[in-house]
């Protein structure tokens, strides 16, 4: 597994992986996630939280 932090906060995580909640419930990725290739939000702007929606795109400022 490979865990990436761009500038902009998004947490690229490629490799196998699985993410739960606080209960240890399984997070499902949302379909526009490729398999293998996760992106978390570090912006805290996705509507689809904790996963990347490219909300950062809209901002010129830094990860939260």
């Amino acid at each position: 597994m490979r865990v990436t932090v761009k500038p902009k906060g998004t947490i690229v995580i490629e490799g196998e992986v699985v993410l739960c909640d606080p209960e240890g419930n399984e997070i499902i990725p949302p379909s526009f996630q490729r398999p293998g290739h996760v992106k978390l939000c570090g912006c805290g702007k996705s509507r689809v939280r904790p996963f990347c929606d490219g909300s950062h795109k809209q901002d010129e400022g830094q990860a939260v």
